[in-house]
């Protein structure tokens, strides 16, 4: 297993029982982890200087989806280049650059693991 990235790996979830799940999974792995509840949550923590190695994607929230959210990152360069996983119930019909895209309830944990691996790798 490649060393996790000291800049942590941001969960974009609006629910809080698959927010958690995905923090202790990463967090056993040894990857830091940062949450936000929504896009909008997502932006303010980025806004206020924090980073990412990888943002780990819902794309139906409250406040700002998922599309939005990318459109927003790809807008600025502080962080266009920000690896993006989509995670989703309802995976979109153009994921747009996500490096990849994960139905959630059909994704094995060991699958997920892998595509963090290689995505904050990038």
């Amino acid at each position: 297993m490649a060393q996790a990235p000291h800049t942590p790996v941001l969960i974009v979830e609006d629910n809080a029982e698959t927010r958690d799940a995905l923090e202790q999974m990463l967090r056993l792995r040894g990857y830091e982890t940062v949450t936000a509840d929504d896009g909008l949550d997502a932006l303010t923590y980025l806004r206020g200087g924090g980073g990412a190695s990888l943002i780990l994607l819902d794309m139906r929230m409250p406040n700002m989806d998922g599309a939005a959210l990318q459109r927003a990152l790809k807008s600025d360069p502080r962080w266009a280049e920000i690896p993006v996983v989509i995670l989703s119930a309802f995976p979109p019909d153009d994921p747009g650059d996500a490096v990849a895209v994960l139905r959630k309830g059909a994704i094995d944990p060991e699958d997920l693991l892998s595509v963090v691996e290689r995505s904050c790798a990038k």
